[in-house]
C-alpha cells in the first residue's frame, strides 16, 4: 500500500542530539523510510524461514538476544510507536512515556513466544499502521508528541524511527542465521 504523503529520507544524522535517535536513524542513510517500513514484515519471515525451534529460541552468544526475542521486541516496538503515532495525531503535543525495552522482553516472555504467530502479529500491525500513514495529510504527518526521552517527535520521525529500528534488528536476525547456517 503507498503512502499518501512521502516519508522524508534521512541524509544526515549530524544534528540530531540523541544518540539513540541518530544512531537508528543512521540506519536509513541513503534509503527510503517508508519503503524499509512496508518490506519489514516479509523480510523478517524469509530470515526466520526454515529455522528450527531450537535455532529461533537460542542466543547467537552470550548476552544477545534470540531470534525469537528479536521478533517479539519488533511486535513490542511497533505497539508502543503505533501508540504514540496515533496520540500525537489525535492529540498533539501530549507526553509519549519512553519504556524499558529489556523489562517488556523479560517480563513479557518474548524469548518463549511461538515465532510463527509473532510474525503473523508483526505483520498485521505493521499492515494496519501503513494503511493508516497512507491517510495522512502532510500536516498530519508533522503532528508531534512529547518523548518522555527524546523530546518532540513528529509522526514522520517515529515512522523513521521505526524503519531505521527494522534494519537495526533485521541486521541481528540475519547474522544470528548465519551464525547457526555455519554449524
Amino acid at each position: 500500500m503507498k503512502a499518501k504523503r512521502k516519508i522524508g529520507n534521512i541524509t544526515s544524522v549530524g544534528g540530531i542530539k540523541d544518540a539513540y535517535s541518530r544512531r537508528i536513524l543512521g540506519n536509513l542513510i541513503g534509503k527510503d523510510p517508508l519503503a524499509v517500513y512496508r518490506r519489514t514484515p516479509g523480510a523478517l519471515a524469509r530470515l526466520t524461514r526454515g529455522l528450527t525451534r531450537k535455532e529461533l529460541h537460542t542466543p547467537p552468544s552470550s548476552g544477545k538476544w534470540s531470534i525469537a526475542r528479536l521478533v517479539s521486541h519488533l511486535c513490542d516496538a511497533e505497539i508502543i510507536l503505533a501508540y504514540g503515532i496515533r496520540k500525537a495525531i489525535a492529540e498533539p503535543d501530549s507526553p509519549l512515556q519512553a519504556y524499558d525495552e529489556n523489562k517488556w522482553a523479560t517480563r513479557l516472555h518474548d524469548a518463549e513466544m511461538n515465532v510463527p504467530k509473532r510474525l503473523a502479529l508483526f505483520a498485521a500491525l505493521r499492515a494496519s499502521h501503513l494503511e493508516l500513514i497512507r491517510t495522512l495529510s502532510s500536516t498530519e504527518l508533522r503532528r508531534a508528541g512529547i518523548h518522555a526521552e527524546r523530546g518532540r517527535e513528529s509522526v514522520e520521525r517515529m515512522v523513521q524511527l521505526l524503519a531505521g529500528h527494522d534494519i537495526n534488528h533485521l541486521r541481528q536476525v540475519k547474522n544470528a542465521r548465519r551464525r547457526f547456517e555455519r554449524k
